[in-house]
């Protein structure tokens, strides 16, 4: 599939496109958080992002979060407040998935596995970090503060005990904060797990159980809502949203996306900071149209 040319034009914020036409498809949305809805520049949501999410629930189709993030129904961004609820989550690259506030699957590693992972981390003096009860934890707070693709963060975690209090923790995944070589040696000690390159602009990796993944958490939705792929949209930026936007009926990449993903979207959207997140769920509308 080739994608189609970006949007570079003007930035929609108020314009939603009604579906008051019997028989138009309404596709089920999965919509990633971290540089799709999220902008990691400015560190804010756009606020046409939430127009954009906003309408989406106003014109009745339904909204799952699909991110690396554990949220929860109860735990969401804060600008989504009063705003936006999405119908379900999936949560930690598919470890957490929620439907109508309700929690149909978990998915934890193994506690020998997770052993192992911060045993060699800590070994190799790498950078794993990982959100524990409120706040961020490192295995290395020096080398997070001394790579480049750690500045942007905008968070300082804490190491010392924090840090291990993860070998008495169930955890969903892990993020390495760490370079390209780090992110290979892992993977390859590793088999058992998936690292899902986060691209060169955000910089490291998930670190996931192998039978975890956006899209196997997508279908675990797409069974409580009754639906199919055929029903979906998927819009996405990295490489765990690849196998999402490649399953899913129509696929978009951001403006910003890692190339891999751009390759294999049905459509590029604008860059998030552009009108990137209305503009792909403009084009989602006018393919479901389509579809009549």
């Amino acid at each position: 599939m080739f994608p189609e040319k970006p949007f570079h034009g003007r930035v929609f914020v108020k314009e939603f496109e009604t579906e008051e036409e019997e028989g138009i498809m309404k596709p089920l949305f999965f919509i990633d958080y971290d540089n799709t809805i999220f902008s990691h520049r400015t560190w804010t949501i756009p606020e046409d992002a939430l127009q954009t999410l906003e309408g989406l629930k106003k014109d009745g189709f339904r909204v799952i979060l699909a991110s690396g993030r554990a949220f929860r129904t109860g735990e969401l961004p804060e600008e989504f407040q009063g705003r936006f609820i999405p119908d379900g989550l999936v949560s930690s690259n598919g470890a957490i998935i929620e439907a109508e506030g309700k929690t149909i699957w978990e998915k934890y590693f193994d506690p020998e596995l997770q052993r192992r992972i911060l045993d060699f981390v800590v070994e190799k003096g790498y950078c794993l970090i990982s959100g524990f009860e409120g706040s961020w934890c490192t295995s290395n707070l020096e080398r997070f503060k001394s790579l480049p693709s750690n500045r942007n963060r905008k968070i300082m975690p804490e190491g010392g005990a924090s840090f291990q209090a993860l070998y008495h923790s169930r955890r969903p995944s892990f993020f390495l904060a760490d370079t390209k070589e780090a992110i290979e040696d892992v993977q390859a000690h590793f088999p058992e797990t998936r690292l899902l390159y986060m691209g060169d602009e955000m910089g490291g990796a998930d670190i996931i159980p192998r039978e975890n993944g956006k899209d196997l958490g997508a279908s675990r939705i797409l069974e409580y809502f009754q639906a199919s792929w055929e029903d979906t949209a998927a819009i996405g930026d990295s490489m765990n949203d690849l196998n999402l936007i490649k399953r899913a009926a129509f696929g978009i990449a951001m403006g910003n996306a890692m190339p891999e993903v751009q390759a294999a979207a049905d459509y590029v959207a604008a860059d998030i900071d552009k009108g990137g997140l209305a503009d792909a769920v403009s084009r989602v509308r006018r393919w479901a149209k389509e579809q009549r």
